[in-house]
């Protein structure tokens, strides 16, 4: 690193310590039987505490609401991303702006988040950074299946899993470059394969759903045919849907 990039670091502003090592509610102070391992409601307050490991020493720690984001913040400026972070925030902000005047109260966070998706989708196809268009709509399955909408977020994970056995890759920095994307495909088999966690969510709203094998394949063909279409996947649906269900463990 050169002496401007050192110059840049030190603009930076200086990472405290936040949060509580120890088993103590970061809101109320009060002593929990044990360090929860994930998002929990204190028994004492009522407010949810939350997990984050904090860059300045690693350490797992209990945070606030509002310390999750300025952790965030953190890790943005340990990793050199500061600036995109503020840029994803005034966003966020500008988008919860437009959509309280729109519905005239404030809106729920997964309304924000959803409002935001929906505006890199098609920025990420255009650049064709595929992988992050795939991440994208694994968020919007996660929210359709928090807000119980389980038929849609089955659709969108069956979508998601179709593009993980395509292999999307990331092409924005050469997306004009003929022979880089010849070398370095939109898709790709190096990066082919079903992500356990993602067929887990899949099963699981699979059986809240109760639906069969017969009825999830023809969801997976009906979406994945207008993928390909769409895309022009290396992959065959059939084929894709084969290694679904086993996956999956359908008998039949």
């Amino acid at each position: 690193m050169g002496i401007f990039g050192f110059l840049e670091r030190d603009k930076q502003p200086a990472l405290q310590s936040i949060g509580n090592i120890g088993p103590v509610c970061p809101y109320c102070r009060a002593t929990l039987d044990r360090k929860p391992g994930r998002k929990k409601k204190c028994p004492a307050c009522g407010n949810f505490i939350f997990v984050r490991t904090r860059p300045t020493d690693n350490q797992q720690v209990l945070v606030t609401e509002s310390q999750v984001d300025a952790i965030e913040e953190q890790w943005a400026i340990q990793n050199g991303d500061h600036a995109q972070y503020l840029a994803e925030r005034r966003a966020k902000e500008e988008e919860k702006v437009r959509l309280a005047k729109q519905f005239g109260r404030e809106p729920p966070k997964e309304d924000v988040r959803w409002a935001l998706l929906n505006k890199e989708l098609p920025r990420h196809a255009a650049n064709q950074d595929w992988g992050l268009y795939r991440n994208a709509r694994l968020e919007m399955g996660d929210i359709l299946k928090k807000r119980s909408m389980l038929e849609p977020a089955l659709l969108t994970y069956l979508e998601v899993c179709y593009l993980d056995l395509n292999g999307p890759n990331n092409c924005g920095g050469h997306r004009d470059n003929p022979e880089l994307l010849r070398e370095y495909p939109p898709f790709s088999r190096s990066f082919a394969g079903l992500a356990p966690s993602v067929t887990g969510y899949l099963q699981a709203v699979i059986e809240m759903l109760g639906f069969d094998s017969k009825r999830v394949e023809g969801l997976f063909l009906a979406v994945a045919q207008q993928q390909q279409d769409n895309l022009r996947l290396p992959v065959a649906p059939r084929r894709a849907w084969a290694a679904i269900k086993r996956e999956l463990a359908f008998d039949s």
